[in-house]
């Protein structure tokens, strides 16, 4: 499955603009504050019902405007086209059709088309908090497990409740239970699914990492969780008086975390900025493999932002032999230098659709 045809409007920068992509490699090149990586926000929007980067729908909307609408067209091996829409007015509920027919649940539509994004902006899955890296795994295993998927949102929505309860006035913890008993459901289910993934994934990571930095250093991720524990359901119980005293649920599966390690050191404070864009580069080309390797050999779509500019020789020539071979499918690539891109891609015999984005 690839994209074949793009349409925008209002999003973002963007009062309009269209495309029509090759199924191999696509670039955009242009001076800075265009445009680009908001075209491949657009993408992933399409893929996931969201935009990457904006944290709330209406912060895509084009200033001044009034709604925005995006709209592509997917086309998979044997020819069979899967026409989507995605519009959103302000105060009003986003609205996405596939094929014609407005989607009530978006779990439903997630993992339709697989997708992998590099970005600079994955610099924050090593400097900042939790909250990201539990979003990296729930946001690959959810492509490729609609079950994961529902017990995520879930535990969202138990969560939400119980916060709720815990700010009401003269609460008994005996009203709690009912909460704990399905949070302890649902984070048994989360917990598993998490642990499955990585015992599969992180040998994947290790070896990327390996190939990129040449050896050396052991790369490696951890899973902490409070349902690593035997004793789960007392820790999450004895919580109970700090909880009701912050008025919010402190402990729980969504409060787990992944350490990044190289040489069993938190590459956060110990690895360089090279040891760290190796890190990052490996964990996303990783979930490429993991998703194509689960998914019976499908290859999800790859948006390459800006990655030219900020790795080194070495990463980037690793990237360069894999788009050669053929590993990808569909790519997307943004570069503020039509030379740069024109290199990288001059050896490749695949087919090549140039985009200059314009202020």
């Amino acid at each position: 499955m690839y994209l074949k045809k793009l349409n925008i409007v209002n999003f973002k920068n963007f009062e309009a603009w269209e495309g029509e992509f090759s199924p191999s490699i696509n670039s955009f090149t242009g001076a800075n504050g265009v445009g680009k990586t908001n075209i491949l926000d657009a993408i992933y929007y399409l893929c996931f019902t969201k935009s990457y980067f904006a944290s709330t729908d209406t912060q895509n909307i084009r200033h001044d405007e009034g709604f925005m609408m995006l709209s592509g067209t997917f086309e998979g091996e044997d020819s069979l086209r899967t026409d989507v829409l995605m519009s959103l007015n302000r105060g009003s509920r986003k609205i996405v059709k596939k094929n014609g027919k407005v989607l009530e649940r978006m779990s439903d539509y997630i993992g339709t088309f697989p997708l992998v994004i590099v970005s600079p902006a994955d610099r924050d899955l090593i400097a900042e908090g939790s909250s990201l890296r539990r979003k990296f795994v729930d946001g690959v295993i959810s492509q490729t497990s609609a079950e994961y998927l529902e017990a995520i949102l879930a535990h969202a929505r138990v969560i939400e409740m119980r916060n709720a309860l815990l700010k009401t006035p003269g609460l008994s913890p005996i009203q709690l239970d009912i909460y704990d008993s399905q949070m302890m459901n649902y984070g048994r289910k989360i917990y598993n699914g998490r642990k499955a993934f990585l015992e599969r994934f992180v040998p994947i990571f290790q070896e990327i990492y390996h190939q990129i930095s040449g050896g050396g250093e052991i790369a490696d991720i951890t899973y902490n969780s409070i349902f690593s524990s035997p004793n789960a359901e007392e820790e999450l119980r004895a919580a109970r008086t700090k909880d009701l005293y912050l008025g919010f649920s402190s402990t729980g599966v969504h409060k787990d975390d992944l350490s990044f390690t190289l040489g069993g050191y938190p590459i956060k404070r110990y690895g360089s900025q090279g040891q760290q864009k190796t890190f990052l580069t490996a964990l996303k080309l990783s979930q490429f493999h993991f998703m194509k390797d689960i998914s019976g050999g499908v290859k999800p779509i790859l948006l390459l932002d800006d990655i030219f500019d900020k790795l080194d020789s070495n990463r980037v020539q690793y990237i360069i032999d894999l788009v050669e071979k053929n590993t990808f499918g569909q790519v997307f690539i943004t570069d503020t230098q039509a030379e740069r891109i024109e290199q990288v891609t001059s050896s490749s015999s695949l087919d090549h659709s140039r985009f200059h984005i314009k202020r």
